[in-house]
């Protein structure tokens, strides 16, 4: 099959990093992928293409004169008729659509989506909320009610269903409930890949230092819906670091230097692979106190490194992080939830963190290893191909 990928940016962002991974899995399984992304830029061995609706040149120029409303509506024109040339001139066995937001700014819509179903089938992957119709992403702990689907109405969205021309699947089991309960739409389970070179080969001893070392990382540390920030303020406050004897390190970017100490070290940004995977061999827990995640690619890469999370219990993330399994659920961020954690993680023995190391590498091979997953794909691509 020839499967045209859709996401908003080619590697930046969870989201992109995933839709890479399901790419490499189909190419593995013998079909070719294109994928379509609104930032110019190009990966070793990816086959991508740019497409937006900025203008070039003089009109380049010409645009910065022009109200916002206006630039927009141009970009977007540019844009979808970039979109159209390309589904008229090349053949897709079908479209795949990613995350869609972070590509409006270039004139991606959500009218896409209506207009690869009339030239083809469709697949969408919820990443998070943005499909759901709520307006915006990251709305966990808010009342939801249906509103619009990818941008169609709900009925027409059941009906392109019915015919086989759009099939919709989450990374997490609870993400697809939620598309269900609202738009009484079929929405599968379709797990992000990782690979042999993503895993630690054996369970992991804690550090040689007395202190516990826990990783907070997102590419911006600042992102308020992260939550990074505020959480390792509050541990600051309340001498919750001290009292367990454990040092916070922080990788990405935008770390403010105010919150900078003793116990919490800024590690600066990391784009190589490898060089991301050594870091785990610096820290003994990974602490994601994130207020919006659906199914993490970080909370995966860290079981696969056999690094047991403690994260807030939101969206998919209880799926992952199976408490006294491979790690431990945060019912908020508090300094009682907190403070009650880190004390019981001082108190494990080396002999019951190596144990806990061992059952998340179990966890993650059992649940994202390629090679198991390849049969659940394969089977995904041929359901849509002859639906």
């Amino acid at each position: 099959m020839r499967i045209l990928f859709v996401q908003d940016h080619l590697q930046t962002g969870g989201a992109a990093k995933c839709a890479l991974r399901m790419q490499r899995i189909c190419r593995e399984l013998g079909h070719e992928t294109l994928a379509l992304h609104g930032d110019e830029a190009s990966l070793p061995g990816i086959l991508s293409r740019c497409l937006h609706g900025k203008p070039r040149g003089f009109l380049r120029l010409w645009e910065t004169f022009q109200v916002r409303d206006k630039q927009h509506s141009r970009r977007r024109e540019r844009a979808e008729k970039k979109l159209l040339h390309l589904l008229k001139d090349e053949s897709f066995d079908f479209v795949w659509f990613h995350n869609f937001s972070g590509a409006r700014k270039w004139g991606w819509t959500e009218r896409w989506i209506e207009m690869a179903l009339q030239r083809s089938k469709v697949v969408i992957t919820l990443h998070d909320m943005e499909y759901l119709g709520v307006g915006m992403p990251y709305v966990w702990d808010r009342p939801l009610h249906p509103s619009r689907f990818a941008g169609l109405d709900p009925g027409t969205a059941k009906e392109w269903n019915r015919n086989g021309r759009l099939r919709i699947n989450a990374c997490s089991r609870w993400l697809g409930q939620m598309c269900h309960k609202l738009y009484d739409l079929p929405c599968g389970q379709l797990p992000v890949p990782l690979w042999e070179e993503d895993f630690h080969k054996t369970a992991r001893r804690p550090g040689a230092g007395a202190a516990i070392r826990y990783l907070l990382a997102a590419e911006l540390l600042d992102d308020p819906r992260k939550n990074i920030l505020p959480t390792i303020h509050l541990l600051q406050e309340n001498q919750i670091l001290e009292r367990t004897n454990s040092v916070l390190l922080c990788l990405g970017r935008n770390f403010p230097e105010r919150l900078r100490g003793p116990r919490v070290i800024p590690l600066g940004h990391v784009e190589n692979r490898a060089r991301y995977r050594q870091i785990y061999d610096k820290v003994d827990y990974l602490l994601h106190p994130s207020l919006l995640d659906n199914f993490p690619l970080l909370i995966q890469e860290s079981l696969a490194q056999g690094c047991p999370v403690v994260a807030l219990d939101r969206g998919g993330v209880s799926e992952m992080v199976i408490e006294g399994r491979s790690g431990h659920l945060l019912a908020d961020i508090s300094p009682g939830s907190l403070g009650k954690i880190f004390l019981n993680i001082s108190r494990k023995s080396e002999a019951q963190y190596e144990e806990l190391s061992r059952s998340c590498l179990a966890l993650a091979t059992d649940l994202f290893l390629a090679d198991g997953l390849a049969p659940r794909y394969e089977a995904f691509l041929g359901e849509v191909l002859h639906a």
